[in-house]
């Protein structure tokens, strides 16, 4: 199966991902050939919520990446040998005794290999590194397998792939860190940059979402900005009248002068599925209001956040929230703003709406 990113399909690797871990894993094989920190904190994100009672420390997690060109983050190595469960490997250590970081032969795969519980693999190769920019909006293309035939296809796959990287000390991280900093400094290639603020301009230029969409259930993501939400518990997301449309749920019965319970959505996470989460619609204000999981029950701090839900098909959801000041929460923003789905929740109000692909 292809998976295509891009700029007005921003996060498809990452998604990728997250489906490959959504039966649950028990390993994670990644050889990349450059990684950032911020790249790292996604994965490690998304192998934390799919791994088995949220114990990531039990995952057998092996990354390879390359030394070539400084491109690579050291803080992103340090931050995987400081992680229980987990081993580094490198190519191009002999850079190191060269003082360089130009290599004769440069390593650039790059795959994603998860053995789950049940005894399967599935894997994705392509173009993405272990990037921010890489799961998010870079342009990248890649082929998913969700379970391959055997274990062995994939063994000797990665055997051949990893064949003469050298396992990350501190000593080779600390020589690779100073040679980095004399010869790079602190320049960013393209890769390491973070992704650009989007060009949202005014918020009156934005229609509000019930006046300007007639068919949101087209989409197969939706997302609204969050900053505080309501009730005791702070879970309750208000969303504009016509979101309910999105989850297929019933219509709002007309002149309803009480709380309209509107469906129960199944929403999930990983490993974590939350099966009555109402969705209803409030007279007072003719908004519409979802129930989330809160962060005891496996869900997310939601405050200030790019909330993003995600068709699964079956009536299921994925739930995602993202930092609203993220580099996903930028491409996302920025996506529907290139495709003309960038709206404000209201008249009166300031948060923004958008749909994605």
């Amino acid at each position: 199966m292809f998976v295509i990113q891009n700029q007005t399909r921003p996060g498809e690797i990452q998604n990728a991902l997250r489906d490959l871990m959504r039966d649950g894993v028990e390993s994670v094989r990644v050889c990349s050939a450059y990684v950032t920190r911020k790249g790292s904190e996604l994965l490690y994100d998304e192998i934390r919520r799919s791994s088995r009672n949220g114990d990531q420390d039990a995952v057998s997690k092996t990354i390879v990446a390359s030394l070539d060109f400084g491109t690579t983050e050291p803080q992103a190595l340090e931050y995987w040998m400081e992680i229980p469960g987990s081993r580094v490997l490198v190519a191009g250590a002999d850079l190191l005794e060269r003082r360089t970081l130009n290599p004769k032969v440069a390593f650039h795969p790059k795959v994603y290999a998860f053995g789950r519980p049940n005894g399967t693999v599935g894997s994705l190769t392509g173009s993405a590194n272990l990037t921010s920019r890489g799961l998010t909006i870079n342009s990248e293309a890649a082929w998913c397998v969700p379970k391959h035939a055997s274990h062995e296809e994939v063994d000797v796959a990665w055997q051949s792939i990893t064949q003469g990287t050298t396992p990350l000390t501190q000593e080779l991280l600390d020589q690779y860190r100073l040679l980095r900093e004399q010869t790079i400094g602190e320049r960013q290639t393209r890769e390491t940059q973070p992704v650009p603020e989007p060009e949202v301009g005014q918020l009156g230029d934005y229609q509000p979402f019930a006046v300007a969409v007639a068919d949101p259930d087209r989409h197969a993501r939706m997302w609204i900005q969050a900053r505080q939400l309501q009730g005791g518990s702070h879970t309750q997301l208000e969303l504009p009248r016509g979101s309910h449309r999105f989850f297929g749920a019933v219509q709002i019965p007309a002149g309803a002068d009480q709380v309209v319970r509107l469906a129960e959505l199944v929403l999930t996470s990983g490993q974590s599925s939350w099966p009555e989460c109402p969705l209803t619609w409030h007279p007072n204000n003719q908004m519409e209001r979802i129930n989330l999981p809160s962060i005891a029950k496996g869900g997310y701090d939601y405050n200030n956040t790019l909330i993003l839900f995600r068709r699964l098909g079956e009536g299921r959801f994925e739930l995602q929230a993202h930092p609203w000041d993220s580099d996903s929460c930028r491409a996302f923003v920025e996506a529907s703003r290139t495709t003309n789905l960038l709206f404000r929740v209201g008249r009166n109000s300031n948060r923004l709406y958008g749909l994605l692909p």
